[in-house]
């Protein structure tokens, strides 16, 4: 049966509500600082490398690229990138950053940072990452801004996020878990690309639960 016109506006209008950008990293920090000891089971792993094997499939590294990964929480996706690139890594995580220092070569240069103000020169990199943490920051337009930055010209900047299909799942969802702004459906992310200014705009879905977007600049 069909929700009436009604129920989908207002699932809709709860969707876009206004979110407060000094709560939100208050929230994120607090949320992935005490799950930062156990982020790292094999069950999440499990669940993390269905979000980060297409981006390897994806990156060319011939000539040892440089790449930032967005939100590295422990390190994992870097982890498995040593030796093959010139890696770097941020996260507004002191917790999470810890962990990832013990784990990671001292030629990995790990920071704490906002993505919505990134620390670093424009045209820097050559792939700029997130996976499973765009549903997370309060300003995603200035988000993929910053990206968009700091990519060089015909880098790439590479976006996994949960997808779960339906939009009354999605703000469930945004209503659980800590920290949580919005869940974009494709379209919704294909735009926010081209607002950036991306070009050559590709979508994929990754698995069940994800859908990897990627755009050159």
């Amino acid at each position: 049966m069909k929700n009436p016109d009604g129920i989908a506006v207002n699932i809709k209008k709860m969707v876009q509500t206004e979110t407060d950008p000094q709560k939100n990293m208050n929230q994120n920090r607090s949320f992935f600082n005490r799950w930062a000891k156990s982020y790292d089971s094999a069950a999440f792993q499990f669940w993390m490398r269905h979000f980060q094997e297409p981006i390897f499939k994806e990156l060319d590294l011939k000539k040892k690229p440089k790449l930032l990964d967005i939100s590295c929480g422990t390190g994992e996706l870097l982890k498995k990138l040593q030796g093959k690139a010139q890696l770097y890594g941020v996260d507004l995580s002191e917790e999470m950053l810890a962990i990832a220092r013990k784990k990671l070569s001292k030629n990995t240069t790990l920071l704490k940072a906002d993505v919505h103000e990134l620390p670093f020169k424009d045209h820097l990199f050559d792939y700029v990452i997130s996976t499973e943490a765009f549903h997370h920051y309060h300003d995603q337009q200035k988000a993929l801004h910053e990206m968009f930055r700091i990519a060089k010209i015909g880098g790439k900047v590479m976006i996994v996020d949960i997808n779960f299909f339906l939009l009354p799942i999605h703000w469930l969802f945004q209503k659980l878990e800590p920290g949580c702004v919005k869940i974009n459906s494709r379209k919704q992310i294909k735009v926010l690309f081209e607002k950036a200014g991306l070009k050559n705009i590709r979508q994929q879905r990754s698995f069940l639960f994800a859908v990897m977007t990627i755009g050159e600049k």
